[in-house]
Order: C-alpha cells, then structure tokens, then sequence
C-alpha cells in the first residue's frame, strides 16, 4: 500500500506538525518513537491534533496540491461533479477536471485526485491506527482516554465514509458491490495490502466505528470531559457523523435521533440572518458544532485553501475563476430569501460583468476570508443546519410529517419572509420525490414536503457538504443542459444515469502497484 507518508512528531502546544518524505510505505509506527509521544494520553491528545491539522493541510498531489488541501478540498471536488454548482474557467482553471468529470481519467498519476483524495484519507486512517492501537495501554483519566480514543474511532468512521462514496456508488443497491481496503490496525513497511471487500463490508467497519466513538464520547462527557475547541469531535459532532452516514443507508429512524442529539449541544442553535451573510468563516457562528481555526501562525499556504478558491472578492483563484450557481437552482429561491442576493449575484447583465472580481452572473459571495491581509477564515466542518435539514428528510421518509413540517417552519423564517405561506403550505404531506430532478425546465412544480426539504438542502449547504454525494444516495442523476443553463460545461446524458461511472473516481495506479491483492485490471472502477 504505497502512499506519501505525513509522519507526526510530538512538539509543544496544541497542534502536531506533519513533515512529508518522498513516497515511503504507510508506516506511522516505524517513523515515530511511540514510547515518547504515547506515555500518557496528554502524548496521545497531541498527536491527536496533528491528524486533525492534517484534514487543512496541502500536499496530498504532490506539486500539484493547490487544489488539494484536505476535507474541505473535498467536498468541493464533490460539489463540483454535480449540477449545483460551476467552474468558471472550465478549460485551465483549478477543479476544472472535477467540473468536467475528468480527473478520474488520471489514475496513473499521482498529480491528480484519484491519487489524492486516496492518499489523504489513508494516510489520516494510518495515523489513527497508529493512536487506537495505544487504547489499552495509555495512561490518564479514564474520561480523557475516553474523549481521545472516541475522537478517533469517530474520525476514523468519517474517513472510510468518504472513501467509500468517492470510490463506489452509494450503498443502497451495492452492499455486494467492491469497497475499499479497510485498515483497522497500525501498518509497517512489510504489511501486506487488503483486497477491496464489498461496500458492505466497509459499512460494517464504519458503523462499529463510530457507536463505538459516540459511546467513548458519551461516557467522557458524562465524566465532565466536554470539547476543548470546535475542532475537536466531541459527542455532538459524533452523532452528526452517524446522521450523516445513516442517511446514506436510508436509516432513517437513525438518521433522525443523530440528528437530533447533535442539535442539543448547550449553546448550539440556527444561525440567525445577521449571521448568515457574515461570510461562513469563524467557528464563533452559533450554528457550528465542528470546524478548524485558521490562526495567522497556522496559515497553511493561502493559495491551497478554501476561501482562495470560494472568495471572488481576494484578488486569488477565485477572483478570476468565479463559482457560480446554477442558474435552475437559483431561480428555486423567493425573491424575499435572504440567501437569493446574499450568497450570491443575480443574472447580470453581459456588459456589466467584469473579467475578475464578483461582477459575474450567479457569482457566489457566500464564503468570504475573514481577514484579507492575512487570508484568515476559519473552515466549517458541520452546522446546525445540516442536522436539521437531515432529521426533516428522515422524519419525512418515516410520514411524521407534522414534525418534519415544524422544522422547516423553524428552518425557513429565518431565510425567507412569509415562508410558511409562500412555500412550505403549498406542498403535500408525502415522502415522493416529484420535484423535476433533472431540472429540464425552468420553474417545476415543487409537490411534496419531501421535495421542498432536498430543494432547501440544495441551496442550503451548496459549497459545504458536496452535492454528488446525494446525487448518488438519492438515485436521481442529473442534467446540465437544461433551458436557459449557465453550466459552461453541459456533460453527456450519461450524467441522468443514477448509477452513472463517472459520478465517482477511479482507484490510483500507486495502490496497485503496492498491493498485492489488488488487481489493476478486475478491481479497477470502470474506465
């Protein structure tokens, strides 16, 4: 299993630096001295917190990393394959190849994202063996080992939740279908390489996972150990995983209880719409239970980060590389939601659109650096938002729709004056989805409740959460090519196939190249 090694090395403070070698074998375990950061679980919290440095750093691609640059590279490589959301410069611009569906082309290099996103998540998994294998011997209060321990079964179920959708399609109708390698104790220079299994296997390993980190966290807490900072996964954040990974397997029941738990974190609530147009970049907004602070001393390169590709008004890549929004989805919002002008530009004009700068049609403004001299803004990992929207879905499959309704109602008055008789009295009590998915014509007759809550989770998270994701889950394929698109890129009518190759990457040469019970030509996703 050949991967760049990021090796932790224990230092004073709060965060672990991770140095990168030139191509050696997942190896944490023959690079670090465990007998000096693992003599308690103080040693083992700061290597914790260098795998969570790890999910902003750069560097997964080589020389080729400005567009790679952990979790949040992720989910915009996972919004852009789908229909929500546009890459400008389409042809020579930074994610362009994921806009256009073609990065999974390049699987023998490992410039490019099958190689990343595979070596970023394994080499995170590697790290957190390498922790988890120290459960039993550490020693510390048993409510911090529990919160340490907890954090990483948590983080771990997370990482192989992501492989499996980037790498396969979704669960439901592909539990037999190949999954990926799973890895659950540290690895050496001499471990042999795992066959992929079948999705459900990998399930299996995800969800043991986090009940396991969700139950560790719970008895911390209980203990009086809670989050130190936001960018800790702490009991709250734990069952926002779970709800998030329960949603993939249409449990729903599940799916809503997780949800819900992760709501009643003390002092987390919906951002109100002050708080909403302030840019989505400190980890202080009321609604975030999970993110990392960007410090002026933590500034990992601004180029290979969020905002440089999100924030037109920088003078950076996205200045000039503008993400826009899909002109159907745009056109879903009232004319009174605060989002329709706040997140975004209207339909401008042609000779009043600039060449950089946001003065472009559909333009987003939604994500903004929180300080542009040093480019600070903190990155959001999961809001308050998300649950709710995910606990409605889930409370809408089960017909409580009276539930689900209050929700919205909750959800919406923040966004949109009126909501309630503008929107959500229009709509059926139903679980179908009747809304056009394909979104072949311009104003599609929104029926349902259920069609209402994933249109909301559309605008809602767009940016934040990668909309090919529920692509996949939801089975409805997509099209570009609708009237009046201002997709640069349109895709074939292969992208209506629910099912369709291109909605996830192929596996990187380097993987069979190390692993001997991986065939390139059998275990290859289809070319």
């Amino acid at each position: 299993m050949k991967l760049t090694k990021y090796i932790a090395l224990a230092i004073i403070g709060t965060s672990s630096l991770f140095s990168c070698t030139d191509y050696l074998d997942t190896n944490p375990t023959d690079q670090i001295s465990g007998n000096v950061i693992f003599t308690d679980v103080n040693g083992g919290m700061i290597a914790m917190n260098g795998v969570y440095r790890l999910m902003y750093s750069s560097g997964w691609a080589g020389d080729n990393s400005t567009h790679t640059f952990g979790y949040m590279s992720t989910m915009l490589v996972a919004d852009f394959m789908g229909d929500d959301n546009i890459v400008s410069s389409s042809i020579k611009g930074w994610f362009s190849m994921d806009y256009n569906l073609q990065e999974r082309n390049f699987y023998s290099s490992m410039l490019y994202r099958p190689y990343s996103e595979w070596n970023f998540y394994y080499t995170i998994i590697s790290n957190l063996n390498y922790i988890l294998s120290h459960e039993k011997s550490l020693t510390g209060l048993p409510g911090e080992k529990d919160n340490l321990f907890g954090q990483a079964y948590s983080l771990r179920a997370l990482c192989y939740f992501y492989l499996i959708q980037l790498y396969q399609q979704t669960y439901i109708g592909h539990e037999n279908s190949p999954g990926v390698p799973v890895y659950t104790e540290p690895t050496t220079s001499s471990t042999e390489g795992k066959p992929r299994g079948t999705v459900a296997n990998v399930y299996r390993q995800i969800n043991e996972d986090i009940e396991k980190g969700i139950g560790l966290l719970k008895q911390a807490e209980e203990q009086g150990i809670s989050q130190i900072h936001k960018s800790h996964i702490d009991y709250y954040a734990a069952n926002g995983i779970k709800a998030r990974i329960a949603l993939v397997q249409n449990r729903w029941q599940d799916a809503a209880n997780a949800a819900n738990i992760a709501r009643q974190k003390t002092d987390l609530g919906l951002a109100d719409a002050s708080e909403l147009v302030s840019g989505f970049n400190d980890l202080d907004m009321t609604s975030v239970l999970w993110g990392t602070e960007i410090q002026k001393t933590d500034q990992n390169g601004a180029y290979a980060s969020f905002f440089c590709h999100m924030d037109a008004n920088a003078g950076m890549h996205a200045s000039y590389d503008r993400k826009c929004i899909s002109a159907w989805l745009y056109k879903q919002m009232g004319i009174q939601d605060i989002r329709r002008n706040n997140w975004w530009k209207g339909n401008i004009a042609p000779a009043l659109e600039q060449t950089q700068g946001p003065q472009k049609s559909y333009c987003t403004t939604k994500f903004r650096f929180s300080e542009y001299s040093s480019y600070l803004g903190d990155n959001i990992y999961m809001r308050a938002e998300e649950m709710l929207l995910i606990e409605a879905e889930a409370l809408c499959r089960l017909k409580n729709y009276d539930q689900a309704r209050t929700l919205m109602k909750d959800f919406g008055s923040i966004r949109e004056k009126n909501y309630v008789k503008n929107r959500l009295d229009k709509v059926t009590d139903s679980n179908e989805m009747t809304l056009d998915i394909y979104g072949t014509v311009s104003t599609p007759e929104i029926k349902t409740l259920l069609d209402e809550i994933l249109l909301q989770r559309r605008i809602e998270l767009w940016g934040e959460t990668g909309r090919i994701f529920d692509v996949l889950r939801l089975k409805a394929g997509y099209t570009r090519d609708y009237e009046g698109s201002n997709h640069i890129v349109k895709l074939s009518d292969n992208t209506k196939i629910p099912d369709y190759k291109g909605f996830i990457l192929t596996l990187p040469q380097s993987e069979f190249d190390g692993n001997v019970n991986m065939d390139p030509v059998a275990d290859q996703n289809p070319l």
